[in-house]
């Protein structure tokens, strides 16, 4: 199943695993019922070495790979959609010989998730999604036009994949990626900021390396750029669900991030887009916990209420008839801001079915 593995410090390991198609990067601790963590962008799973830790000691199997392209995962450089990469997960625990599991995504991990519960619900018995989204990308997010404008992305990461790390991770001084359209990440404060407590010299190291192989920011832009292709919701009371989909080339999404205004004057800019029209009407029938950053201010809520107010919260209601919702008092990587937390509100949301 697997190549030579050794062994961190708390008892995680790391090792390979050959899926069909990928030699795949894993990081593993403990024995029990499986839960299985999916990464985020542009991160690795190192980011769940509390997760690991916490649910290990907790009686968890606990499994973590490397999504392809990031990390000790292959990157083959085919160009990627929501299947494939759902298809990747799927791979993953046919390799590992996992039947069932709980499946737990972060950020783009998140959305890979959710495509593998939506599409796999005898595979995937429980969802747990942290600071991410199901099929609605949210106007705020202006990175998301910035990808699909060919060239931009690439000669950004070529110039600044170690600053850019830093500046997200550590509080560098983000006045060194430059202005718009160069750089979308200009709501980022210049300047020099303390670095987060969460983040120590071994995180920062692991995550600058990651992400200094220009094939992880490479499949960084193919799943950003292709992976999440924009379409517009039309009501029409004659379509079946009462709504039609009209799909915007990359071309034109680039043209809204390029708008001679600015982004936010283009008049599409307020649309919630889907990328996902082909799942909006499928439902998963198992128990889901949804965590999100309290930071965003996206609407108002008390901790434990399911958000209303805009298609971004709205959507994961719609998708999950059995949600429930909780607001941590941290940024967008929760699981290393307030990973405490985090391991309580998994621990609980396991516990509910033993």
């Amino acid at each position: 199943m697997g190549q030579e593995r050794s062994v961190r410090p708390m008892g995680i390991s790391e090792g390979y695993v050959s899926t069909t198609d990928l030699r795949v990067f894993e990081r593993q601790a403990g024995t029990g019922e499986p839960v299985v963590f999916v990464h985020g962008f542009p991160q690795t799973s190192y980011q769940w070495r509390h997760q690991l830790r916490a649910l290990s000691e907790a009686g968890y199997a606990c499994f973590a790979p490397d999504n392809r392209g990031f990390g000790g995962t292959d990157a083959p450089g085919a160009r990627v959609c929501r299947s494939l990469l759902a298809d990747d997960v799927i791979r993953y625990l046919d390799a590992r010989g996992i039947g069932t599991c709980t499946l737990v995504g972060h950020d783009w991990g998140g959305i890979i998730a959710f495509k593998a519960a939506i599409d796999h619900p005898d595979r995937i018995t429980r969802l747990a999604l942290l600071d991410t989204l199901c099929t609605t990308w949210s106007p705020a997010g202006v990175h998301g036009y910035w990808f699909k404008a060919e060239g931009l992305a690439e000669a950004f990461f070529a110039e600044h994949h170690r600053a850019f790390v830093e500046v997200l991770f550590a509080g560098a001084d983000s006045d060194g990626l430059g202005a718009r359209p160069q750089n979308p990440w200009t709501a980022i404060p210049a300047g020099v900021r303390p670095r987060p407590t969460w983040i120590d010299d071994e995180a920062l190291a692991h995550y600058v390396s990651a992400f200094s192989q220009p094939e992880a920011w490479a499949h960084a832009i193919s799943y950003y750029r292709y992976g999440l292709p924009f379409h517009e919701v039309i009501p029409d009371p004659a379509a079946r669900h009462g709504e039609r989909y009209r799909s915007l080339p990359e071309s034109e999404v680039a043209a809204m991030w390029l708008h001679d205004g600015g982004l936010e004057q283009h008049p599409g800019h307020s649309q919630f887009y889907d990328y996902g029209p082909e799942d909006r009407h499928k439902r998963y029938p198992h128990p889901v916990l949804w965590c999100y950053g309290s930071y965003s201010g996206r609407v108002s809520s008390s901790a434990s209420s399911i958000p209303s107010g805009n298609p971004f919260v709205e959507q994961f209601p719609r998708y999950f008839p059995d949600l429930r919702a909780r607001s941590i008092a941290a940024g967008h990587f929760l699981g290393e801001e307030a990973p405490a937390t985090v391991n309580e509100y998994l621990l609980a949301f396991l516990g509910e079915g033993r």
